[in-house]
């Protein structure tokens, strides 16, 4: 998290402190911690599961999870 000076070598790292510092604060809806924890959970599975198949759905509401949070986090971005 650049804005912080945060840095962390796993993924799991910095959604940790986004946790802590943004979601447990209100910063952001506390509904961004499961969009966050499915993505990296998608993520990882397209990775590391040698058959994973992802529907087309569930990508439809990964990119709109996705237009969410990055419109939350520019009009935060934007406000400071």
């Amino acid at each position: 998290m650049a804005i912080d000076t945060f840095d962390s070598k796993k993924h799991s790292g910095i959604i940790s402190m986004f946790r802590q510092k943004y979601i447990k604060t209100g910063i952001f809806a506390a509904e961004f911690s499961d969009v966050i924890e499915n993505a990296f959970s998608i993520r990882n599975k397209s990775d590391y599961d040698d058959f994973f198949v992802i529907s087309k759905e569930e990508v439809t509401q990964q990119i709109a999870n996705a237009r969410v949070f990055l419109e939350a986090v520019e009009n935060y971005i934007g406000g400071l």
